[in-house]
């Protein structure tokens, strides 16, 4: 058998890489498609760097793959993902490595990258390697009520304005607006008064609810609420999910009041100071 071969993932076409990607999670706990459409999609909305990702091939097949994205001077290991056959065999902790010492050597200041909490192997991993815990991330989800109201569909760019005037700081790499600003149709936005929504329609059942801001003054006086139950009117008996992204207490209350429960998926948001 031929030793494997650690390069940039540049060194693969698109649906090789996506291909590879989904064989290496085979089994993992959220389902990962193959499908090269929704890999493009990952690289380009997370801003990935292909050149600075990493993949291990032997005889032609993909046994492990790490995307690494970038914004300014911070990384994050947005995947990383091993076939089963070679787990808990040393190619994580070598990959871990060989991304820290790249982006040392590139002059990041931070890593970060985002963990299930119940994969308590690639939590010992980072921890072990010196990433820490910065905070807790959870999903919602559940059928909010329906109320009509004369919600008014805006163009995501607009969308993307109010995030970055009325936004909370701080969010996590996939709820920032560079995140935000990389989605395109069929994702939708809506504003009702001085609320603003990202939804996207996940097949005919599922609404994924992306972003939700309120103005300042406007916050605590029930314009988010009524622009969720408005697009639940015009969306009728759809299922809404908030991903697992969101800071543990960011909108607990409000979601609750929306008759949204956490999911049991938690994920731990970690970091490497260089």
């Amino acid at each position: 058998m031929t030793a494997p071969e650690l390069s940039s993932a540049l060194s693969l076409p698109l649906d090789r890489l996506a291909e590879g990607f989904a064989a290496c999670l085979a089994g993992y706990v959220v389902p990962i498609s193959g499908e090269v459409r929704a890999f493009e999609q990952r690289v380009r909305t997370e801003h990935v760097h292909l050149a600075d990702s990493l993949v291990v091939v032997r005889e032609g097949q993909v046994e492990a793959l790490a995307l690494v994205a970038r914004r300014g001077r911070t990384s994050r290991v947005a995947a990383m993902a091993i076939v089963p056959g070679l787990r808990r065999t040393g190619v994580g902790r070598e990959l871990v490595r060989r991304l820290l010492d790249e982006a040392r050597a590139r002059g990041d200041r931070s890593v970060l990258l985002e963990v299930i909490e119940s994969n308590a192997p690639a939590v010992a991993l980072y921890e072990r390697t010196g990433f820490q815990v910065r905070r807790r991330l959870v999903g919602w989800e559940g059928t909010p009520p329906e109320h009509s109201a004369p919600v008014e569909e805006i163009p995501l760019s607009t969308a993307l304005a109010a995030m970055l005037r009325d936004g909370e700081p701080g969010l996590p790499w996939q709820l920032a607006p560079e995140t935000l600003a990389g989605l395109t149709a069929p994702t939708r936005a809506f504003r009702l008064g001085e609320a603003v929504a990202v939804i996207l329609e996940a097949g005919p059942q599922d609404v994924l609810l992306r972003s939700l801001v309120v103005a300042g003054e406007k916050r605590r006086q029930g314009e988010g609420s009524r622009l969720v139950r408005a697009i639940a009117a015009q969306l009728p008996g759809r299922r809404w999910r908030v991903p697992a992204i969101v800071p543990e207490q960011l909108g607990a209350d409000f979601f609750t009041a929306m008759g949204l429960r956490r999911q049991a998926l938690t994920q731990l948001e970690m970091e490497y100071g260089l």
